[in-house]
């Protein structure tokens, strides 16, 4: 996934991500109706009119069975009015209840002065697993400031790893209210099994110290077997 801020267009590309519980008993019933909801020929043409360039969708890591649970999407729009009136269809937000029991949708920002990094992938490397992180921070420069050392220490470990990206955002503040202080990051990575290596490397976990004005949630996810729609 990436995310630009081309001073010469003004492109904005902000971050949609809807974590909840599935309605449906099993994963094979939720992909299903995704694909006959949310991923329905209409449906996307509707949302990439309208300026949705990425929606891709995740389970929990190491979920086994076909149990449904929770469920994770990230979507990149480009424009925000177009992400309101999409989501302010009635027919859509029908669709969405269909799909999850409970879900809390965020729109983040990329965090300006924060590290960001994409790198090309190798052949064969095929696997695709995220890790997230999402809390508050004590202020934006006092966190860029730890955030980009940390980042910058460990880039070259998390690369051997199979790190592919990290991208930092902030919550979308409401209109005439003060800037958002919960700071949400995104990994890529090409091997679950050194992802899960280096979130559990005590010299990383160190460098997290100070960031966060509270406890962040941290999770793992994996795209879901079968064929879901996605682009």
């Amino acid at each position: 996934m990436s995310t630009q801020h081309d001073s010469a267009s003004n492109l904005q590309l902000a971050l949609l991500s809807i974590r909840g519980t599935l309605a449906p008993a099993t994963l094979e019933a939720a992909r299903a109706l995704h694909n006959q909801t949310a991923g329905a020929p209409e449906s996307v043409a509707a949302a990439r009119s309208l300026g949705d360039m990425s929606h891709m969708v995740y389970v929990p890591t190491g979920q086994q069975g076909d149990a449904a649970g929770e469920f994770l999407i990230l979507d990149i729009w480009k424009s925000m009015e177009g992400l309101n009136s999409f989501f302010a269809n009635p027919h859509v937000q029908e669709q969405a209840g269909q799909i999850f029991t409970s879900r809390d949708p965020v729109v983040w920002v990329p965090a300006d002065g924060f590290i960001n990094y994409h790198f090309p992938v190798s052949g064969g490397q095929n696997e695709r697993s995220i890790g997230v992180i999402r809390g508050p921070v004590h202020g934006r420069m006092a966190a860029q400031e730890l955030h980009n050392a940390l980042v910058t220490t460990h880039v070259a470990t998390a690369r051997l790893r199979g790190n592919l990206s990290h991208e930092a955002y902030f919550r979308l503040a409401a209109p005439d209210s003060p800037e958002a202080l919960e700071f949400f990051a995104v990994d890529v990575w090409s091997s679950a099994s050194g992802m899960q290596e280096h979130y559990s490397d005590p010299a990383f976990l160190q460098s997290y110290s100070g960031l966060f004005a509270a406890e962040p949630a941290a999770s793992t996810w994996q795209r879901p077997t079968g064929e879901w729609v996605e682009w």
